[in-house]
């Protein structure tokens, strides 16, 4: 039985095809890792620990919706460890990061800027943030 090359083309196009759309969905859920090395895995440097906080899940903050999705773990005990951050904005201000985790799972996290709008920003965004000139290399 011969398979013609046109047939040997398109399953491998379409498992190139299926093997992308698997690759393309990102999650910044980490199981067991350390809050700090999660930072750090996004080129980020910690100068210090700030506080450790338990979540009340019942009034989340809907500003940080789009940063970190908290729907599925509503009513379990999430904690938040915020970091004071080495790099600095261009204005001089400071930087933070924020990191959720339920039991010992990291579910997600977030930058802050010092009085900057929007505010929050996801922790891969490092490169576009020094691109558009808003913090130091």
């Amino acid at each position: 039985m011969w398979i013609s090359i046109k047939k040997i083309i398109v399953l491998f196009a379409v498992f190139c095809l299926v093997f992308l759309i698997g690759c393309s969905k990102e999650t910044t859920e980490q199981k067991n890792v350390n809050p700090i090395e999660y930072i750090e895995s996004f080129d980020w440097h910690i100068e210090e620990k700030i506080s450790k906080e338990r979540l009340e899940t019942k009034s989340l903050d809907p500003s940080i919706a789009g940063v970190v999705d908290l729907k599925p773990y509503v009513d379990k005990e999430i904690y938040i460890t915020t970091y004071l951050l080495k790099e600095k904005q261009k204005t001089g201000m400071k930087i933070y990061a924020s990191v959720y985790q339920v039991n010992e799972d990291i579910i997600g996290g977030y930058g802050h800027l010092e009085l900057w709008v929007p505010g929050v920003f996801s922790l891969k965004d490092k490169k576009r943030l020094i691109n558009e000139g808003t913090i130091n290399k």
